[in-house]
């Protein structure tokens, strides 16, 4: 769904009185014009049967506007019209996992077979291409959406939730939009100042937003994680660095006495602690290439980034530079006298 989608629900009223929310409201919302659509949703879970298998599937009544809301493509047949709406007319369209369930194949060709919706036969009129995503709790793969009139009618009735989806005409009037919606229904449902709205709104767009802030802390968490792994490992090279200039002070000594400059011996540790992070980084990579085939293995969608192999280098290089500069640089300055003494 786009962000401009606005859901409204119906949840107990104030005091336990049921809501008053209903098909008849659509024509009020319209009247706004930060509002461009809104359609019925009446929705709920029974089994249907087809070809030789059965599923336990939503099930969702509304009308044709639902496809420009839901952003529905067909991959097999059509959306059900207006006029099977006004006949009461048995028609379905199963969603890309239904159509799996009963037929082996989420594109199954079955258009014009019948369909067992609890105890009543319905024709499939369409199937739905595989979507992913959901339209608030209801899946559209999962769903056999049907014609608004005939899921109260012949499979839900009143046992259904009931809901609207409404469409605002801009993202930039999202706001505005919901505002009229608030507005509009209580002056429908006669809720006056200081009374329980019998309605909930809930905008998609927060949802983005909300996913978004989410990804956002997910990503400062793992980059705070890998900041701790550097650390520590540039900690780790530090100490190495510091033991193998402890085991090599009267080579240090020798070297300087025949007339070693400090540079040399500062380039000569620095340059080791810099291969000792690029073994690491290269231990590293094959780590991480063999973790990417065998979760791929596993059906795992995971991006291939060329460029992090890299950037890994770049960081790991970087830090045996960093924390091995000082290691080096105490071996650069040792005395030659005070290291051939060295025991």
């Amino acid at each position: 769904m786009s962000v401009t989608t606005i859901l409204i629900n119906a949840p107990s009223g104030a005091d336990g009185n049921r809501s008053k929310l209903s098909d008849e409201d659509i024509d009020a919302l319209l009247v706004s014009e930060n509002i461009t659509n809104a359609v019925p949703q009446l929705s709920g879970k029974m089994q249907v049967t087809g070809g030789d298998n059965s599923y336990q599937s939503n099930i969702v009544g509304t009308t044709s506007g639902f496809t420009d809301i839901a952003n529905i493509e067909m991959s097999n047949g059509e959306f059900f019209t207006q006029e099977d709406e006004d006949d009461h007319t048995k028609v379905v369209v199963i969603g890309a996992t239904v159509a799996e369930e009963l037929y082996g194949d989420r594109n199954a060709k079955v258009v014009g077979e019948d369909i067992m919706v609890g105890k009543k036969q319905f024709e499939i009129v369409g199937v739905a291409e595989y979507k992913g995503g959901s339209i608030g709790p209801t899946s559209v793969d999962d769903s056999v959406i049907m014609p608004y009139s005939s899921a109260y009618r012949y499979a839900l009735g009143k046992s259904g939730k009931f809901n609207l989806n409404v469409q605002a005409a801009d993202v930039d009037v999202l706001d505005l939009a919901m505002e009229d919606a608030g507005n509009i229904l209580r002056k429908e449902h006669n809720i006056r100042v200081g009374m329980t709205d019998d309605f909930r709104l809930r905008d998609m767009g927060a949802n983005v937003q909300s996913a978004k802030d989410s990804a956002r802390t997910m990503s400062l968490l793992l980059g705070s994680v890998g900041f701790i792994v550097l650390l520590v490992g540039g900690i780790g090279i530090m100490n190495v660095m510091h033991i193998i200039v402890k085991e090599r002070t009267k080579e240090i000594g020798i070297r300087k006495a025949i007339g070693a400059k400090r540079i040399y011996i500062l380039l000569q540790f620095l340059f080791e602690a810099i291969i000792l992070s690029a073994f690491g980084a290269l231990v590293g990579i094959i780590i991480a290439t063999g973790l990417f085939y065998l979760l791929q293995g596993y059906g795992l969608d995971i991006a291939f980034v060329w460029w992090s192999y890299l950037l890994s280098i770049f960081f790991t290089v970087a830090i045996g530079v960093f924390f091995g500069y000082y290691p080096a640089l105490s071996a650069s300055r040792l005395k030659p006298i005070d290291t051939l003494r060295y025991e």
